[in-house]
């Protein structure tokens, strides 16, 4: 009977290992609910958060703006290294290091110290573990989308204009001259089937980054309207470079210069895609 019971125990422990969520996760997942560990309720917050697991590193994405105009979110590096799973057992030499459980590619809990954030919201007290639980589900069909499109994943239309491009400057007039006038930042757009996202960062820095998704119609291969309903004339250079002019509210006329390129490196990286980058 001892032998027998001892069978029993051990089959029972390797189906649970079988059916445990021991998978690193990747891809989006959206916030569900926050967990606490002195008692208090878990909450499901109204406040809209994502996260981004890769195999370079991972993203929480905060939400800036959602309009039907314009959905907008940036961009916090969590860690230097990606998040695997870690099941729920201290983790760093003081225990308190992020652990990574019942994880696959539905679901994952993400399980942190907070000694850092401020109690946003009410939502995390400082000074203790906070119990964030994540599904591939629910998600705002532009935040898919927007990922779909850095990922170079989205449908392509059937249309010139259509992939990423970087913006090299705006054209000014400077004591009679025409000239071009290098952004501070570096600006990308990624033309879709029906909509345009944008990119915004400081050199290759993934922390801090905007990500703007706006509905689009293409009127033409010169034509197309934007989010507010603006209409921007294109001016092809070549195929691989034109002048985007658009009318401002104040009557002012704005002229950017474009060109085909993939996004920088460190964003590859994180989306997993390998587009040439142009000079």
């Amino acid at each position: 009977m001892k032998t027998l019971t001892t069978l029993l125990a051990a089959l029972t422990i390797m189906a649970g290992n079988i059916f445990a969520q021991t998978e690193n996760p990747r891809g989006l997942y959206k916030l569900q609910r926050l967990g606490y560990e002195n008692g208090r309720p878990d909450q499901v917050p109204e406040i809209e958060q994502y996260k981004y697991f890769s195999d370079y590193v991972p993203l929480t994405l905060l939400i800036m703006r959602d309009t039907p105009e314009e959905y907008a979110y940036y961009l916090k590096q969590d860690e230097p290294t990606p998040y695997n799973f870690t099941g729920d057992v201290p983790v760093g030499e003081d225990g308190r290091g992020t652990r990574i459980y019942d994880s696959n590619s539905e679901r994952v809990t993400v399980k942190w110290y907070n000694n850092i954030r401020a109690n946003d919201y009410g939502l995390f007290p400082q000074n203790e573990f906070i119990t964030e639980y994540y599904e591939a589900k629910d998600f705002e069909p532009r935040m898919r989308k927007s990922i779909e499109m850095l990922e170079n994943k989205n449908k392509k239309p059937d249309h010139r204009v259509a992939g990423c491009w970087r913006l090299l400057g705006q054209y000014e007039t400077i004591e009679g001259e025409r000239a071009l006038t290098r952004p501070q930042g570096n600006i990308y757009r990624i033309y879709g089937e029906t909509d345009v996202v944008f990119l915004f960062c400081i050199g290759n820095r993934i922390m801090g980054a905007n990500v703007i998704c706006r509905p689009v119609e293409y009127k033409s291969d010169v034509q197309i309207n934007e989010g507010d309903n603006v209409t921007t004339i294109i001016t092809w250079r070549n195929d691989n470079s034109f002048i985007l002019k658009r009318a401002n509210d104040d009557g002012s006329v704005t002229e950017e210069l474009w060109k085909r390129t993939g996004l920088p490196q460190t964003f590859q990286k994180l989306f997993g895609t390998d587009v040439p980058i142009a000079e």
